[in-house]
């Protein structure tokens, strides 16, 4: 055998240990120390070939593999690549975990689920990368050909990342279709008994709020409550109480909302879910901002330990989402050219695909310009953040960016194109537009 770096076989080592399940106690057993597993997995010790032999054995494959780098990857099993895959997503190295999965896929007499899940992996691998259009169209092939085989339960959690990214996509009416029809086929096979059937529902929620249809969202988030405390599951309950502190607060309850969006958070920070918190934190913080007066210094602090959390294990419009939040409290604060700069970011972090996060990137950064002075950049920027949400058919936000667009046009003395955004606003939800708003744009579902 080549004799390999010892950071290539560390590397290796840790690979095999984490795609096996097992801790740095277990793999050493009786044989080694686990001091000494540390030391090996951080490169700072060369193995005996005896001690190859021991940990090949612990981790049932051929101390050849273990110990060759590139000649013993190629002969790795089609699920372990794929386990490595999944470690590399979860890691954040996208690019890495989507050529793995790729590699499954062209290996040789691959199991069926090995397939699927490695199709599965790649879809979110391009989510990760801003590919939403591409995720989705992958999410839905996997849906489709789930609906026709027995499986189909075991693919809600596909369903409910196909509702994700459509919901990027600002294709809120395709989320409720979707959602609908999985959730009918919950109902036919009396199988709501799992955390992932009451996300699916929630996520439906969510894109029932955004179109204006509030009364419907409401029935389906007491309905998630009253699921997950049957099923006793503090999960589902979280995510269910995430998306009702959205209802809250868009209701003016943002006492309530803050108590909701707490107790989530609580769970989420012990349950260890750091991409779940920061996501969370992002919403937590625009809460903060709706308070009488705004918490501005509270909520700057906790978004900016999201967006730390969201460089680790985040996505791209995980970041845009709260950059966007975190432009608007500097907003609040008077700093302008800073929330102007934390906008232009969360619209490159976004990328071009996530229409509704980018329309509510657009109008803060509207308000920055407008705060600076820049008018007409300002109304231009308005006008086409609240035409896209219309568009969208995101009947509440746009009601909003229109209150927003006219009181900046009254506030510049354009009194008649005031006039017509007020009614833009009162046309996209029967909103009656009032003095001064400055209410944020609503969120993401959990």
């Amino acid at each position: 055998m080549s004799q390999p770096s010892q950071h290539e076989f560390a590397s290796r080592l840790r690979g095999w240990r984490r795609a096996r399940g097992l801790t740095q106690r277990e793999l050493a057993g009786d044989a080694l120390s686990v001091s000494y597993v540390s030391l090996l997995e951080a490169g700072r010790r060369t193995p005996t070939p005896e001690t190859v032999r021991s940990l090949a054995a612990a981790l049932g494959c051929a101390p050849e593999e273990l110990w060759a780098g590139a000649a013993g990857e190629v002969a790795r099993p089609a699920a372990l690549t794929l386990k490595f895959g999944q470690l590399a997503l979860e890691a954040g190295k996208v690019a890495e975990a989507h050529a793995l999965f790729e590699s499954v896929l062209a290996a040789a007499e691959v199991e069926p689920l090995v397939q699927v899940e490695a199709r599965t992996g790649i879809a979110q691998a391009l989510a990760a990368q801003g590919r939403l259009r591409e995720a989705a169209t992958a999410y839905e092939a996997l849906v489709q050909e789930a609906i026709r085989s027995p499986r189909y339960l075991s693919s809600l959690s596909v369903v409910i990342r196909w509702c994700r990214c459509l919901y990027e996509l600002g294709e809120l009416s395709r989320v409720v279709e979707v959602g609908t029809g999985a959730m009918r086929e919950l109902d036919r096979l009396d199988a709501w008994q799992s955390e992932t059937a009451i996300r699916l529902l929630a996520t439906v929620a969510a894109a029932h709020f955004e179109l204006g249809e509030v009364t419907q969202a409401e029935r389906l988030l007491r309905e998630g409550l009253r699921r997950a405390e049957e099923l006793q599951s503090p999960p589902a309950r979280a995510t269910v109480l995430w998306n009702a502190s959205h209802l809250a607060s868009e209701d003016g309850r943002h006492r309530e909302a803050l108590e909701l969006a707490e107790e989530a958070l609580t769970y989420f920070r012990r349950s260890g879910q750091q991409r779940q918190v920061g996501r969370l934190l992002s919403q937590y913080g625009l809460l903060l901002l709706r308070q009488e007066p705004p918490r501005v210094d509270e909520a700057q602090q906790l978004l900016e330990e999201g967006l730390h959390l969201l460089h680790q294990v985040g996505h791209g419009y995980d970041r845009g989402y709260l950059l966007t939040e975190l432009a608007r409290a500097h907003l609040l604060k008077g700093e302008p050219q800073a929330a102007s700069e934390l906008a232009d970011r969360a619209l490159a972090e976004l990328g071009p695909e996530a229409a509704l996060e980018r329309a509510r990137a657009d109008t803060v950064l509207a308000a920055a310009l407008a705060a600076a002075g820049e008018w007409e950049r300002a109304v231009t920027g308005f006008d086409r953040a609240a035409g896209a949400l219309r568009q969208l058919g995101a009947s509440r936000q746009a009601a909003r960016a229109w209150v927003e667009l006219g009181n900046l046009l009254d506030q510049a003395g354009d009194s008649a194109r005031a006039v017509r955004a007020f009614r833009e606003a009162a046309a996209a939800v029967n909103l009656v537009p009032t003095a001064g708003s400055a209410e944020p744009l609503s969120s993401r579902p959990g």
